[in-house]
């Protein structure tokens, strides 16, 4: 099982759900709704990842390296005893939560301020309160369900610090011990080893720092910690991991795959989630589908959605695990250029030439008499843009503009009645209303697409075909008329896989959206998937007040 199979298995529990419960509402309408818990259960369901380690050993900057960011802060030290959390945002910020304040009071802060609430120079012995520190970064392994804990270093003289990690490490689904090659385990740090292996807490033993020591000064260190682990775990010992944050941090910014893989910390990232997937949340989903089940059983004519959830505990118990990488290098590297479907460019630059043109237009028909004549010869505009027209102008400039028209249409009326015969009176009505072709902001916002269009088109040939460069944010009929107007070939392919995987990224924030509302836990929610509602509209339908009138083009 990977990240994919696994969201898609909680999005199908989800689906599974909301079929029960029309099928509740329906057949027992008096009953209490029993799966209101099940729903918050999947809806808070994260991984979380508590690190550990003395104060100095590169904790943040391995977390940095993992998340292939820079913005985590760094060499703060000592902190206080201050917990701070890293989880999935839409963009980079802080908050700041109190002691005895609900989490909707927490301040949102800048990065660059945290130093200022969590660490001891700053807030000595934490007298501002602060409970906890969240951090959300726009990283896609955060994304996919990872919550990393970075906790108060061990062994400072704050001993605060050391009592806040050892309570909170309960929580955790697994705990990355971080220590270095200068001065391997330390006392704190196999103290709280022996209490990780007391508990049968999943250890990752994390040596860092491998970059300032010489092969066989690396191999010297990871023998000797070996032989503590051995002390402390006996057989069979957990898996040690040498890296080098630092080397890890240079290779994400130079893109280069081949010294990520040499830092060691692909390979402490690639196992970690292997383990969250293939033991713990295999687990968790094996146990809501039978919370499920259970649920199902004292409900009438559920019979059809006993079987979806059969067939779906069925592809849950064959995705074991199948050895297959869950991260490849080629993905993380292509991690911050993934495609967020925002709105399509293409509607973007209509809507701003049209309210452009729309300005100078509804002046002309006021001031200047061969607009007016050529608006009243075209039967004014389309319903749509009219409105549009009435949105810009005001009442006098409506009423200076359309005066000559509405007269012009009585004229109009009073010549059918005159020379047509009753029968054809509802025929020669429609030649009252323009068409595309004469409504003057039809024709303005077909030569703003076809420019628009033939500008992107002339690109996406012309530019090198780099992973995030071919991707624009299309709706989908704007995409239709760009590949239309490029040669078939590679890059017509390369241009609809982008825009497929902004698509399928959606999709991914309305299921997210949907299970977090589903569960009464909205506030979880990331800014992508408050907005997916209106992004999936625009996508599929272009911008409301650009595509307003399709069905005249």
């Amino acid at each position: 099982m990977d990240l994919a199979e696994y969201e898609w298995a909680k999005f199908e529990l989800a689906a599974i759900l909301r079929d029960a419960a029309v099928i509740l509402r329906h057949e027992r309408p008096d009953v209490q709704d029993p799966l209101g818990d099940l729903f918050a259960r999947l809806a808070e369901d994260r991984f979380n990842v508590a690190v550990v380690g003395r104060f100095s050993r590169g904790k943040s900057s391995l977390m940095n390296a993992m998340l292939d960011t820079d913005r985590l802060p760094t060499g703060i030290l000592p902190l206080t005893s201050v917990v701070t959390t890293v989880s999935y945002g839409s963009k980079e910020c802080a908050f700041i939560e109190h002691e005895g304040w609900s989490r909707s009071l927490a301040r949102q802060i800048s990065l660059d301020e945290l130093p200022t609430y969590i660490t001891q120079q700053r807030n000595p012995g934490n007298a501002r309160r602060v409970a906890l520190a969240r951090i959300e970064l726009p990283a896609e392994l955060l994304r996919r369900g990872f919550y990393f804990v970075d906790t108060p270093g061990l062994g400072s003289s704050i001993t605060a610090n050391t009592r806040t990690t050892e309570r909170f490490l309960p929580e955790a689904d697994a705990l990355m011990l971080v220590t270095s090659y200068d001065s391997p385990l330390s006392e704190e740090e196999l103290r709280l080893l022996e209490g990780a292996a007391s508990s049968r807490s999943r250890i990752f033993l994390v040596v860092n720092k491998q970059d300032t020591v010489s092969p066989e000064e690396r191999n010297q260190v990871l023998a000797h910690v070996q032989d503590l682990a051995l002390e402390v775990f006996g057989d069979p010992l957990p898996e040690i991991f040498s890296v080098s944050a630092r080397e890890a941090m240079e290779a994400n910014t130079q893109s280069d795959g081949n010294r990520y893989i040499a830092s060691g910390v692909a390979h402490l990232r690639e196992e970690l989630a292997r383990f969250l997937l293939n033991e713990r949340q295999t687990e968790f989903l094996l146990r809501m589908c039978a919370r499920i089940a259970e649920a199902l059983r004292d409900m009438p004519n559920a019979q059809e959605v006993s079987e979806r959830l059969r067939v779906t505990l069925g592809r849950i118990t064959e995705c074991k695990p199948n050895g297959r990488p869950v991260f490849t290098v080629a993905e993380r590297n292509a991690a911050a250029g993934n495609p967020r479907f925002v709105g399509c460019s293409i509607c973007e630059r209509i809507d701003h030439g049209m309210y452009d043109f729309l300005c100078r237009y509804q002046y002309d028909v006021t001031t200047r008499r061969e607009v007016q004549t050529q608006f009243v010869e075209h039967r004014g505009l389309c319903a749509f843009h009219t409105w549009q027209y009435e949105a810009m102008a005001s009442p006098q400039g409506t009423c200076v503009g359309f005066s000559p028209l509405l007269e012009r249409l009585a004229g109009d009326l009073r010549q059918i009645v005159a020379t047509a015969p009753p029968f054809a009176y509802a025929t020669e009505m429609k030649k009252l209303r323009p068409s595309a072709e004469t409504c003057d902001l039809c024709r303005a916002r077909l030569d703003i697409e076809r420019a628009a269009v033939a500008n992107i088109a002339h690109f996406v040939e012309a530019a090198a075909p780099r992973s995030g460069d071919d991707f624009f944010g299309l709706c989908l009929d704007h995409l239709r008329l760009v590949v239309e107007a490029i040669e078939p070939g590679e890059t017509t392919k390369r241009l609809l896989s982008r825009e497929a995987d902004a698509i399928q990224r959606l999709a991914e924030d309305m299921h997210r959206y949907a299970l977090k509302h589903d569960g009464v836990r909205r506030f979880l929610a990331s800014a992508e998937e408050l907005s997916a509602d209106k992004r999936a509209l625009m996508l599929v339908a272009g911008h409301r007040s650009v595509n307003g009138l399709r069905k005249l083009l």
